[in-house]
């Protein structure tokens, strides 16, 4: 799964991350491996589900068989954009890509702990793993409880962190939010998060 591979972010020190393709790392494991990506992160286009897989030619077979039963052919207005998108300077992925999902985040992370939450930060993607168990309105909510309480009551959407942890008590006091939309998005859903500020 390729989709975060222009989403890694230099550590707390400034230390560069780069993205591990399996095959190129593990030659031995390439003829194993199927590459799959697509545009729904790296072109904000999470609706589409345009994407595509690289496997091995034994694969071929088994791998039509599985897509012929999964997909639908995308419409003809969408592939014409995938490949306007594809065709940006290398300059867009490998640099401003990056940097445009960092502010985001950023920003969206200093509102989440103004609001009382411990944000994780990621060393990828457009995700924030935050803990509410200090967050005075939703202390003692299961993830799904408080995430359904921020959607009515203040207006943000998330996702309840325990999905993301199987049969885990990991995820108990954890939610995701994402930083994929727009700047003026985010900006509404920081003015709201300013209800849950224990400042105030």
């Amino acid at each position: 799964d390729e989709i975060y591979e222009w989403m890694c972010y230099p550590d707390e020190y400034g230390n560069s991350r780069r993205h591990t393709l399996i095959p190129k790392e593990f030659p031995e494991a390439k003829d194993l491996t199927l590459v799959c990506n697509s545009l729904g992160k790296s072109a904000s286009a999470t609706g589409w589900r345009l994407g595509w897989c690289l496997h091995p030619p034994h694969l071929t077979d088994s791998y039509r068989g599985i897509h012929d039963q999964l997909v639908a052919m995308s419409p003809h207005p969408m592939q014409y954009a995938s490949i306007t998108y594809l065709n940006l300077p290398d300059e867009y992925f490998k640099e401003q890509l990056a940097i445009r999902y960092k502010e985001r985040l950023r920003i969206l992370a200093l509102a989440l702990k103004e609001a009382g939450f411990k944000v994780v930060s990621p060393e990828g993607s457009y995700y924030l793993f935050v803990d509410y168990h200090e967050v005075e309105q939703l202390n003692g909510l299961s993830p799904m409880d408080a995430a359904m309480k921020l959607m009515r009551d203040i207006g943000v959407a998330c996702v309840p962190g325990d999905n993301f942890y199987g049969k885990s008590l990991d995820g108990q006091h954890m939610l995701r939010f994402a930083a994929c939309r727009s700047m003026s998005d985010i900006s509404i859903a920081l003015e709201r998060l300013k209800k849950l500020n224990p400042l105030k």
